[in-house]
């Protein structure tokens, strides 16, 4: 999906709203915000991935993914 161009994802936009219009009992109102959601679902999807999150240094005299010892 990440070669799709705008025109290529509106287009699947108002496809997606056009199928959930007639799928479903909905007002003439709401159509633009039904088209909107499927844009940013689709163009979501083509966005580069944020980075990961630092990792946090490990605490001392433990290992990692073992429970602390009870005392």
């Amino acid at each position: 999906m990440a070669d799709q161009t705008i025109p290529d994802i509106r287009q699947l936009a108002v496809q997606i709203a056009t199928s959930y219009t007639r799928a479903n009992p909905t007002s003439i109102d709401t159509l633009p915000t039904i088209i909107q959601l499927a844009y940013r679902g689709l163009a979501s999807c083509i966005r580069p991935p944020e980075p990961p999150a630092p990792e946090k240094p490990a605490t001392r005299g433990r290992r990692p993914g073992r429970p602390p010892k009870r005392r």
